[in-house]
């Protein structure tokens, strides 16, 4: 779904498809097929956005076969989808819990959706959380993240010269990781370029973290770091409900918007998401916007 803020800037809302366990593209058409076709018909949604949870083997396939991404892309615009952000979620990290493995990942989904993103969209983004691991040696993990950091914002810049489209990477708190609030976020990035990787903030990780929505993105504006992406908690938790209205109005309600991928579990929250986000004026009346529009830095 795409939705317009008062400032003009485009706001794509999508629904998490998890297909992690899918190893080939035409396991993925199923998948779309038989769940997500059917919901988008239902909307009577003209196009339906969607974030693809792609586990590492299927990421790896795309990312070493343009023909492969092609043909994909073809397919989602002929079934009225479209692919602006990439989800790699805890299920979805590589199972070694390597950060090589991590980084290769994440790269590699970024050059896949260079190459799915719709023609009037050029920028993109993949929501990550980081490899889990125990109490044991956490300073030997900080100084490799923020390594591996400064070398993934490289490798962003790379692709963006060669397809001139930006992705970038919007880093997810979560248990047993290095992250597990915005204070952590800011710490990790410090040698991370700003206009590559910023943070993905949720209902669910304000409340671990014991943060307000204005705590978390005063935290992260200090450190001029960009909300990337904002992942909507779930409606009939009354606390996260109210966490996620405080962090649409926080991150969307000013005369500009700060962010603009938002992301829901399914169809269901897309439905119920929609009265929160005319509250802070995001407007679907002009459900395709521009060529061009939106932020691109």
């Amino acid at each position: 779904m795409r939705l317009r803020h008062p400032d003009g800037q485009t706001v794509h809302v999508a629904t998490v498809v998890s297909v992690e366990n899918v190893k080939d593209v035409r396991g993925l058409l199923r998948r779309l097929d038989a769940a997500v076709v059917p919901q988008r018909q239902r909307l009577l949604a003209d196009v339906l956005s969607i974030s693809l949870r792609l586990g590492p083997i299927l990421a790896t396939t795309l990312a070493s076969s343009i023909g492969l991404r092609r043909r994909l892309r073809s397919e989602l615009a002929s079934r009225s989808l479209e692919v602006v952000t990439l989800d790699a979620g805890a299920e979805a990290t590589p199972a070694d819990g390597t950060w090589r493995s991590w980084w290769l990942y994440t790269l590699d989904l970024a050059r896949v959706l260079v190459d799915l993103m719709p023609e009037d969209s050029n920028h993109g983004s993949v929501s990550t959380t980081l490899p889990r691991f125990g109490t044991e040696h956490a300073d030997a993990h900080r100084e490799i993240a923020a390594r591996l950091f400064s070398d993934l914002s490289a490798g962003l810049t790379e692709v963006a010269w060669h397809t001139g489209r930006l992705v970038r990477v919007a880093v997810e708190a979560a248990p047993q990781t290095l992250v597990g609030g915005s204070q952590d976020i800011v710490a990790l990035l410090d040698r991370a370029d700003p206009a590559r990787i910023g943070a993905c903030l949720s209902p669910a990780h304000l409340m671990h973290s014991a943060e307000s929505a204005t705590q978390a993105l005063n935290q992260l504006r200090r450190a001029r770091l960009a909300v990337v992406k904002v992942r909507l908690g779930r409606h009939d938790d009354p606390e996260q409900a109210e966490l996620a209205r405080t962090m649409l109005a926080a991150v969307l309600g000013g005369p500009h918007a700060d962010c603009d991928h938002l992301e829901v579990d399914d169809v269901e929250e897309l439905d119920a998401a929609r009265d929160e986000l005319g509250v802070v004026g995001l407007d679907g009346a002009a459900d395709r916007p521009l060529p061009g529009a939106g932020r691109s830095a």
